[in-house]
């Protein structure tokens, strides 16, 4: 029997325990990242494929393993999930499924699955109970204990390589956010903290020109926003929880930091302010695409709608091309130019995120006054907007500034719209300039 592996037959259950050189915070993103997963798990010569991974209690996991070179039957999985302790537990009833993903026969297995600090590194635990003596020989002559052996192995690998990357590179590490959902980030730089929160149909590579110019006097944190990169995206979407992913992030700087975003992040930014009051020290928000008169058509009114049922119909590229011209205003003829550059393909791939900001959106781009009882937020703001930019982004920064006491309406020279990923060094000297003082 491969070490770390113990087959208890008095307690028909089988005990895996590998030590890594990396972080709890490591191993604990490695299982419960879709993307980190099925980079190791299954043995050797084995690919695996996530269909779902819903971190939370009562979330479920459906996975695929088949082996590469086509020897062997896939072999599929379904768990799910009864306890989620970030860093520290994963509990789950895990099966064996069939094509349509319902459990095989009437066994199933609980797995526990426990992760704890280990000097500098960590150990993870994973014990697989069966329901008798029966069902835990059937999995023995499936090879179970073979297969956790080499995906332990290959975890390994996994773990560092993220823990060991190139000279200058930032790593990325997750949270598990309080409804459970996994939260990939990056946190590079030293000083006083800030987030950068990543507009529409972004991850947080969009931003890294912004980071890499804050990080020179900031501690900067760039995330994936649900739905995007390595984050989770459990349903139905609910506005509130990013607010939580957020405030966990803030956490991790120590309670306490500044928000900077541009364009269509900036409701978000404003949100989570206004929702988590001293946890934010201040803000610098970079062109909010405000339409509060009639200086610039409103978005149609149904246009979250449209998009989700253009996402659901698999239309992808044409959600894009609809929020690209309806919402944001690009004239039709600009369309081809765009989908030639390969962000468009990103931006297809994240396109079901247009409507997550349009829930947020509701109420600030119908061509009316800004709500006065939406935010309560006592933190500085700068709103900045390019002295290049539309009038219309001016009007709605002047908006903002009447309705919350501590706004300062900022002019960025010689720029417009774009500058927030196109000019990082300028943006972020205006920034630090606000709020270092």
């Amino acid at each position: 029997m491969p070490d770390g592996i113990v087959i208890d037959r008095t307690s028909n259950t089988i005990h895996i325990s590998r030590t890594y050189s990396a972080g709890v915070d490591r191993a604990w993103w490695a299982w419960t990242d879709p993307e980190a997963i099925s980079l190791w798990w299954g043995p050797q010569g084995w690919a695996a494929t996530v269909y779902e991974m819903d971190v939370r209690p009562g979330g479920r996991w459906r996975f695929q393993i088949a082996p590469v070179d086509g020897s062997a039957a896939a072999v599929r999985g379904v768990a799910t999930y009864n306890v989620v302790i970030a860093r520290a537990e994963l509990a789950y009833d895990d099966a064996f499924a069939d094509e349509a993903w319902q459990p095989e026969g009437k066994d199933s297995f609980p797995t526990t699955v426990t992760f704890a600090a280990a000097g500098t590194g960590c150990t993870v635990d994973v014990a697989a109970s069966f329901p008798n003596e029966a069902a835990l020989q059937r999995a023995v002559e499936r090879q179970m204990a073979d297969g956790y052996a080499e995906a332990f192995d290959r975890l390994g690998s996994v773990l560092d390589t993220q823990n060991n990357p190139a000279e200058g590179e930032n790593t990325m590490s997750t949270l598990t956010s309080a409804d459970g959902t996994a939260i990939a980030y990056e946190q590079t730089g030293s000083g006083p903290a800030i987030i950068v929160v990543s507009n529409v149909a972004e991850d947080r590579t969009s931003v890294a020109g912004l980071v890499t110019a804050l990080a020179e006097d900031f501690t900067v944190i760039s995330f994936d926003r649900r739905g995007r990169g390595a984050s989770g995206d459990p349903q139905p979407y609910e506005p509130a929880r990013e607010i939580d992913d957020i405030s966990a992030l803030i956490d991790v700087l120590g309670g306490r930091a500044a928000l900077t975003s541009g364009s269509g992040g900036c409701g978000l930014a404003l949100d989570a302010a206004s929702a988590l009051g001293n946890k934010v020290s201040g803000l610098y928000l970079y062109e909010p695409p405000f339409i509060v008169d009639s200086s610039r058509p409103p978005v149609p009114a149904d246009y979250v709608e449209h998009l989700e049922a253009l996402v659901a119909a698999g239309k992808r590229s044409e959600a894009s091309e609809y929020f690209m011209t309806e919402v944001v205003g690009v004239p039709a003829e600009y369309l081809p130019m765009m989908k030639a550059d390969p962000s468009w393909e990103q931006m297809a791939a994240y396109a079901h995120t247009y409507a997550y900001d349009g829930r947020i959106w509701r109420g600030l781009q119908n061509g009316t006054p800004l709500p006065a009882d939406r935010w309560a937020i006592d933190a500085p703001i700068a709103v900045a907007v390019g002295g290049n930019g539309e009038a219309f982004m001016r009007t709605g920064a002047e908006a903002l500034a009447e309705i919350l006491p501590n706004v300062t309406v900022l002019t960025l020279a010689d720029h417009d719209h774009g500058a927030f990923w196109s000019a990082p060094e300028p943006v972020a000297e205006q920034a630090r300039n606000f709020l270092l003082g």
